[in-house]
């Protein structure tokens, strides 16, 4: 499996006398690479636009699709990126890179662009620079992750007077984690794949998405029929638990309102600061006045981040220690209707994702299943029945008489092995019921 590391980086390239090369002077070169890449990608994207259209004309001729290879003598993607061997400064590798990822882009929209839901792609300033596996080269020297990367090709090396085409960069290392994913690329346990180089406007410095993959462990004792059913709500972000068993894990939402009160008093604070704002931010626009204001919402962003980091580690590390080697879910869009709109924002999405990955790192499967009718069935009779929930938090069974809190019993029916087939035979069989009482 893959994953992607965050790694700043400080520019340390020596030029031909051992001299450290002026940080302004190498990214006036990343800037320069990246506005090639740019150009490359937005004409590939107008060859492919060209071919498509060469291709419905062919098609009305003949009756039949044209075979890119038999008019082109390439792929179409091989077409293209033949255009590109020069002209550029970009390494052959990552220029190849970048054709590709264009060329797949626009295949990937093609049916969206004929129907006219999307307009065509058009590739903005600030791209990211493709950094192709082979390109990338690191090595820790005195205590310090060194990155070399080949971003020139021969006449560009040539050009701005470099001795190779790599450029090295020292990794700035803040955390454990970090620290032992770069020890383990580097003595080659992880292996890096293909990555992006891009500039963050913010800290003003260039940064690296490292991509490396790895084969997960799978832990022996997992146990591939125990299923751990997991239910996202409002009232508890994350409710999990086995079938039949009264053990339950549960995070509460305190830690997510609490931070929702802190941030709504800010935000209103800063509000009616921007009325008597300093003259820094008074006669440029409503954006400037209010800068502070957007500012909040990255650190919502940050905190939500960490947070679903959190919560979807502790969920992980209670299914492992119970053997779970299944973990269910609901396809969740959002959360429900009723709920505060700070937590509808809340991207129940962004957690499950975190929850997936995790889980394939530890070799537990993850199920999803349609949401309908877990949260109003009870979880020991079976009857469904909209009115079994008098509450948000509460699940009181109309047939039975189960009182069980709300989430704990929507969690127990989600860890039934085939629940949706047992739901729709047990609504059939209520409806069939109930026709025959009339």
């Amino acid at each position: 499996m893959q994953k992607v590391l965050k790694v700043y980086l400080i520019c340390e390239q020596l030029d031909p006398d051992g001299s450290l090369v002026d940080y302004k002077d190498i990214f006036k070169l990343l800037w320069d690479l990246q506005k090639q890449t740019r150009e490359i990608k937005n004409k590939s994207i107008q060859y492919c636009w060209e071919f498509s259209n060469f291709s419905s004309d062919y098609y009305k001729e003949h009756h039949e699709y044209p075979k890119d290879k038999e008019i082109l003598n390439y792929t179409l993607g091989g077409f293209v990126n033949d255009k590109f061997k020069t002209g550029n400064d970009l390494y052959s590798a990552n220029c190849s890179t970048t054709v590709r990822t264009a060329c797949a882009e626009f295949k990937n929209a093609k049916a969206d662009f004929m129907r006219g839901e999307k307009s065509i792609i058009s590739y903005k300033a600030n791209q990211p620079l493709d950094l192709h596996n082979k390109s990338i080269r690191l090595e820790y020297q005195k205590g310090t992750f060194l990155f070399y990367l080949k971003l020139l090709n021969r006449s560009a090396v040539k050009k701005y007077g470099f001795q190779s085409s790599e450029i090295r960069f020292k990794a700035i290392v803040k955390d454990n984690s970090s620290q032992t994913i770069l020890e383990r690329c580097t003595a080659g346990v992880y292996d890096m794949a293909a990555s992006k180089l891009l500039y963050d406007q913010k800290k003003k410095c260039w940064v690296l998405n490292l991509v490396y993959a790895f084969e997960p462990e799978t832990p022996e004792a997992l146990d591939p029929e125990k299923i751990l059913g997991v239910d996202l709500g409002v009232h508890y972000p994350i409710c999990a638990s086995v079938y039949g068993d009264l053990k339950r894990f549960i995070i509460d939402g305190g830690e997510i309102e609490s931070f929702r009160k802190r941030v709504e008093a800010r935000k209103i604070s800063m509000l009616k600061q921007g009325k008597n704002c300093g003259g820094g931010r008074i006669g440029h626009g409503i954006q400037t006045r209010n800068k502070p204001v957007y500012a909040i919402a990255d650190k919502i962003a940050r905190f939500r981040d960490t947070v679903n980091h959190k919560y979807s580690r502790a969920l992980i590390d209670y299914a492992i220690k119970n053997n779970c080697g299944v973990i269910q879910m609901e396809k969740l869009t959002g959360v429900t209707a009723d709920a505060n709109r700070f937590m509808k924002n809340w991207t129940y999405f962004d957690l499950q994702t975190k929850i997936e990955y995790k889980a394939q790192e530890a070799g537990i499967q993850i199920v999803y299943i349609e949401p309908k009718y877990t949260s109003q069935r009870c979880s020991k009779c079976g009857y469904i029945d909209r009115e079994n929930r008098p509450e948000q938090s509460k699940f009181i069974c109309r047939k039975c008489g189960f009182s069980e809190n709300a989430d704990y019993n929507a969690s127990q029916n989600i860890g039934i092995r085939n629940i949706e087939k047992l739901i729709e035979k047990q609504l059939q069989t209520k409806c069939e019921s109930e026709t025959d009482t009339t």
